[in-house]
């Protein structure tokens, strides 16, 4: 049988935020990384700019626009995790998403629910760019911010506990 796992934000958050209690610097390891392959380093850096042109174009009221960046810089995040994954990464965004789900939401079910952010948002850009007749509220905005925000957090966490893991086995069997 196959078991359903659905985690929320609100169920995420308080995982991540245990594991900063806990003495956990994530921000420190994914600065120092010198295992991170570089592809990964600049599409988190991509994300990570993004999301402040989101929060950015949201204060400005750009509220389509926002949520677009807000978007991009999922789709980047995915494909940093993908990279972690030695995949070749696919051009189109739905190649992008479907992958993402087959590695990382249907496995993990820790990144169940940002399989599925990473498939509203590209919907939401897709209505924003196209659809002009419906206009995306600040509240809209704020949420495709705040998924992103996490869905990078998360990221930094999960590519920093790899790359540690992957160091001791290397150490380990250097000792043997």
């Amino acid at each position: 049988t196959t078991e359903i796992y659905t985690l929320s934000l609100h169920d995420a958050l308080p995982i991540f935020c245990a594991l900063m209690s806990a003495g956990t610097n994530i921000f420190r390891v994914f600065r120092s990384s010198p295992f991170m392959k570089s592809e990964q380093k600049q599409r988190l850096l991509n994300a990570k700019e993004n999301i402040k042109a989101a929060q950015l174009l949201a204060h400005s009221h750009f509220y389509d626009i926002s949520i677009a960046r807000a978007y991009y810089a999922m789709l980047y995040v995915a494909e940093a995790l993908l990279l972690e994954e030695a995949m070749a990464i696919p051009t189109q965004h739905e190649a992008i998403n479907s992958l993402f789900a087959e590695q990382f939401s249907e496995k993990r079910p820790l990144f169940q629910p940002y399989g599925i952010y990473l498939n509203n948002g590209l919907e939401a850009r897709l209505r924003a760019d196209y659809c002009h007749s419906e206009r995306a509220t600040l509240a809209d905005a704020k949420q495709h911010i705040n998924r992103a925000k996490a869905f990078l957090e998360l990221a930094k966490h999960y590519l920093s506990a790899e790359l540690a893991a992957v160091e001791r086995l290397e150490v380990s069997a250097g000792r043997m």
